[in-house]
């Protein structure tokens, strides 16, 4: 107890951490704030917590490419999912976290939303929010892909064609997003390889900065009352 104390004491001398962790444990809520506000951000701070850890140890055993060939990563996942120790759980966790974390950011921005949180001056809170969301259905759609198995092959075929042939943006930009997405004219390696990229290195980024913005604009502003 003696060195905790003194480790403690030493770095709050430099860093001041006991003033911080008071000024969140005991800093007051309005009691005008939703249950959005309240639980559901903290719920979902928790799951990105989790899909961080996880996909961590997912990527111990993980092999997204071999010298040009897709094939080891759905080794590695079947390897995960039966012979490494606990994989199944790490990765039902992880899967099912992902699904979760949807839903309950999905419920987070409603509550906002309904108390009028993308008000000024608490816009570009909510758009920071809303790219928070964006990011996590980025997160969903290349991490669906890794597993590599035929159903996702085919998936993300199938929502490649759907972009290249929506019709929303011109024919030039939306076969050069495919291209650019895909590394090539069809599903293969390359777009493997591209989004665990992504998946593993982009994406994780985003989120941090994009979180950390989200959350001193937070601190700073409050919830919103309600109208």
């Amino acid at each position: 107890m003696g060195l905790q104390t003194a480790i403690v004491n030493w770095l709050d001398e430099r860093l001041e951490l006991t003033a911080a962790v008071d000024a969140e444990l005991y800093r007051r809520v309005p009691n005008y704030a939703s249950a959005g506000y309240r639980y559901l951000g903290g719920v979902a701070v928790i799951l990105v917590t989790i899909e961080f850890i996880t996909g961590f140890l997912l990527g111990l055993y993980y092999v997204p490419d071999g010298a040009g060939n897709p094939a080891p990563a759905y080794t590695s996942v079947v390897f995960i999912q039966h012979t490494a120790y606990l994989g199944w759980l790490v990765r039902g966790m992880h899967f099912w976290g992902a699904n979760l974390l949807i839903v309950v950011a999905l419920l987070h921005m409603t509550f906002i939303f309904w108390n009028g949180g993308y008000r000024p001056p608490r816009e570009l809170n909510w758009m920071a929010g809303v790219l928070v969301f964006l990011v996590i259905i980025l997160f969903s759609f290349t991490g669906s892909l890794l597993p590599w198995d035929a159903n996702e092959y085919l998936s993300r075929a199938r929502e490649m064609s759907i972009i290249s042939g929506s019709g929303v943006l011109p024919a030039g930009v939306s076969e050069f997003i495919k291209y650019a997405v895909q590394g090539g004219p069809l599903v293969g390696p390359a777009t493997l390889l591209r989004f665990f990229m992504a998946h593993v290195f982009l994406l994780p980024g985003l989120m941090v900065l994009i979180l950390y913005i989200h959350f001193r604009l937070g601190r700073k502003q409050g919830p919103a009352q309600p109208a």
